[in-house]
């Protein structure tokens, strides 16, 4: 029933978000709910500027895209890894954790590794860095504005994302760092 209730929780801070509640500055770590202060330093929120300096800086950063493989296929930083940590589900067409996503990731990325993680927006990414860290992931950074950046109710960018920032964009699945190569290996 635990694992009920978590998987009710990360749905609903999916599908809702987390309206109210305090969120750090960008640059600034999450703590970690057990209170655990070695582990309050392994998830920060980072600026699509910050991601790309720590791109281009270090060849062994890793970026992994938490979006939905169509998201990712119309287009994604240049080298990144795609695997969803939600997908739609056909049957209901809505947005459901994929079961799959952290044992995806430690089969692929070592848990000791620089990751940013980036989504469309930030919500989603969110999710995905909280579920790494419980799983042991120690460098984690979320890009707060994504791939497309953050958008006011007129339509206007209020956060700049990835694409918006005209950084490099690649199109096409991503050869073997694409979901379906991922997800079989």
């Amino acid at each position: 029933m635990r694992a009920a209730a978590k998987l009710v929780l990360v749905l609903l801070i999916i599908v809702f978000g987390c309206a109210g509640a305090e969120k750090p500055s960008v640059g600034q770590s999450r703590p970690q709910n057990s209170g655990d202060e070695e582990k309050a330093m392994i998830f920060s929120d980072i600026t699509p500027e910050q991601a790309k300096a720590m791109l281009d800086s270090d060849p062994s950063v890793i970026y992994l895209d938490v979006r939905t493989v169509p998201e990712f296929v119309a287009g994604h930083a240049p080298g990144a890894y795609n695997i969803p940590v939600a997908e739609l589900n056909p049957a209901t067409g809505k947005m459901e954790l994929n079961a799959a996503f952290t044992a995806t990731v430690a089969a692929h990325l070592p848990k000791d590794a620089m990751v940013v993680v980036g989504c469309k927006t930030g919500g989603r990414s969110t999710t995905a860095c909280e579920l790494l860290r419980d799983s042991g992931y120690t460098h984690l950074h979320n890009i707060v504005g994504g791939f497309a950046g953050m958008t006011d109710a007129s339509g206007d960018i209020v956060k700049d994302g990835w694409s918006t920032l005209r950084y490099p964009i690649e199109r096409g699945d991503g050869g073997e760092r694409s979901f379906s190569t991922l997800s079989r290996q």
